[in-house]
């Protein structure tokens, strides 16, 4: 309802409704998260997982920043952004399960230690190469990060800051 009723013009709220529609609904978010409670108790490989995450978390991050090319009008842009917020979405969960077994809910300031027999990354490859992932994939978001102009990289870089390490806090 806000993207369609934003300060745009109809072009721009359009291919903004359209970019979250399909990265939130069935085509992403939805079922991310319908794999997700389907294979609740029934162990994924590390493919499906990914693919499942892709699609919950990865998709909505992507979205957004496809969104703001969109809306400065940076077509050109769109494409890599999106692949950019996919990493970073995947990155996300990657640590969000470390983090669920290396923190306290104190520490964390959520429940922790409840991913027990759930589909995770540290379930499925262990602490030490969970670990491993993230920080391969974290390298990647650098790498990709400086193929960006400047202005953009300052002010992505500037967000990110302190989210590659983000699985390191443990």
């Amino acid at each position: 309802e806000l993207l369609a009723k934003a300060p745009f013009s109809a072009q721009t709220r359009i291919a903004l409704v359209e970019s979250l529609a399909v990265n939130g609904g069935v085509g992403g978010m939805v079922i991310g998260q319908a794999v997700d409670c389907y294979f609740e108790n029934t162990p994924l490989d590390l493919d499906a997982l990914t693919t499942l995450h892709r699609n919950k978390t990865a998709k909505l991050i992507a979205s957004s920043l496809q969104m703001g090319a969109i809306i400065v009008n940076r077509s050109d842009l769109e494409a890599s952004l999106y692949e950019f917020g996919l990493d970073l979405g995947v990155l996300f969960q990657i640590q969000d399960d470390i983090l669920d077994v290396t923190l306290t809910t104190q520490q964390a300031g959520k429940t922790t230690q409840n991913d027990e027999g759930k589909n995770s990354f540290v379930n499925l490859m262990g602490l030490e190469d969970a670990i491993k992932a993230a920080d391969t994939l974290a390298n990647k978001i650098e790498v990709q990060l400086n193929t960006f102009d400047a202005p953009l990289k300052a002010q992505l870089g500037g967000l990110l800051e302190n989210y590659f390490n983000r699985h390191k806090k443990g």
